[in-house]
């Protein structure tokens, strides 16, 4: 039994459920705060996800945004699933969220899935095979040009409003860039890298089961992703997170 098709599958089934589904006022939850927000199907759908996972290959282990992983896996396989990426945007517009699955073999990926649930599209990646939407490949786009641009991020008052480490060089990074967007899910930010739809991505919040099956597409279609600094980006931590259509932007970018 092959693992992507295995998954290809279950993250569709998912999203056809999630199509059809009609949220109502009581299943929505807050974890932390009004704006950190869960809902019955966030949970819903991870399940789906593990039972069909797990079934299918017991022995792996599955690092998700709503249960604890399960320490008796003993395989080198990880999947990293989140089961509504964009759930806000879930809530309030029933578009602009995604199903993201990323499959890794101890630090070695081996491919991403990210569903756009609403708009039917899926992006995927294989290492080694290139990055896709739907089945045409998509690469980053050839914009060098600080002026040239677009910069996205999935959350504005977390990137520009509030205090962090890196508030002003975001500030003049925004100054710099040709426009700013924010979309509200990290997934589907970093496949628009990938897509050449936008050139830059930061967010100073991300989990890893928010950007590791994203990072294998991007990586794919020849864009870079690092912590915000610079350095690698961990595989099992939560990270501020930069992308980019290429590496080369690197050093340019950091100096700012």
């Amino acid at each position: 039994m092959d693992r992507f098709n295995v998954a290809v599958d279950v993250v569709q089934n998912a999203g056809d459920l999630l199509r059809q589904c009609r949220l109502e006022d009581a299943e929505i939850c807050q974890k932390t705060s009004h704006q950190d927000l869960v809902t019955r199907w966030d949970r819903k759908i991870e399940q789906l996800l593990r039972n069909e996972i797990l079934t299918a290959f017991p022995q792996d282990s599955i690092v998700g945004e709503e249960y604890p992983p399960e320490a008796h896996r003993t395989g080198s396989v990880t999947w990293y699933i989140d089961p509504i990426d964009g759930t806000t945007n879930f809530i309030n517009q029933h578009q602009n969220y995604a199903i993201s699955v990323g499959c890794w073999e101890g630090s070695t990926p081996l491919f991403g899935l990210v569903l756009d649930v609403e708009r039917e599209t899926l992006y995927w990646a294989k290492r080694g095979g290139g990055a896709w939407q739907n089945q045409t490949q998509i690469h980053t786009s050839g914009r060098r040009e600080l002026s040239e641009l677009l910069l996205t991020t999935p959350g504005l008052q977390y990137t520009f409003l509030e205090p962090h480490p890196y508030q002003e060089r975001m500030i003049r990074l925004s100054r710099k860039v040709r426009g700013v967007r924010c979309l509200g899910s990290v997934a589907l930010e970093l496949c628009e890298v990938a897509a050449g739809r936008a050139d830059l991505f930061v967010t100073m919040r991300s989990s890893p089961w928010d950007h590791n099956a994203a990072r294998i597409i991007l990586e794919e279609a020849d864009g870079a992703i690092f912590a915000v600094d610079g350095g690698e980006l961990p595989l099992n931590q939560k990270s501020a997170v930069l992308a980019l259509n290429t590496a080369d932007l690197k050093k340019q970018i950091l100096s700012i």
